[in-house]
């Protein structure tokens, strides 16, 4: 990826990166789409099996939520 368009794209508001990542999004071929997509179901179905048994813990909403602002800030 060319570094000055990254860094432009990381330097825009929120509600624009948003705007952004839904314009890329839609833009993908459908296959591409539809391999992301196979990908995504894989990773929740590893991770249901895995709270499911014992290995790993459930968080809350607001715990997770307060993690990602301090770490986005």
């Amino acid at each position: 990826m060319n570094a000055a368009l990254q860094h432009e794209a990381l330097t825009l508001p929120d509600t624009d990166k948003a705007k952004l990542i839904d314009a890329l999004w839609d833009s993908l071929s459908s296959s591409e789409l539809k391999k992301r997509e196979a990908a995504c179901a894989a990773e929740s179905e590893r991770r249901i099996e895995a709270y499911n048994a014992g290995l790993l813990k459930a968080r809350s909403a607001e715990d997770v939520l307060a993690d990602l602002k301090k770490r986005f800030k």
